[in-house]
């Protein structure tokens, strides 16, 4: 997995996100979205890479499993 970039790196990243996306984000705020950001940015290198269907949450159910009370 690659390595983060330091703060100030990861920091410039984030307002220039926010810039693009028309945000103004209070500063007192600032610190925990920039948490946040930081976060995302990690999971990143998990997200983005190729997964089998066996990967993939079953979006199945039983009928007979929902309606037991019925």
């Amino acid at each position: 997995m690659a390595t983060q970039p330091d703060d100030t790196a990861l920091m410039q990243e984030f307002d220039v996100f926010a810039a693009r996306a028309g945000l103004e984000i209070p500063p007192d705020r600032k610190e925990t979205l920039f948490l946040g950001f930081k976060d995302l940015r990690k999971m990143l290198a998990v997200i983005r890479q190729p997964r089998t269907a066996a990967a993939e949450p079953a979006g199945t159910y039983s009928l007979d499993t929902i309606t037991r009370s019925v």
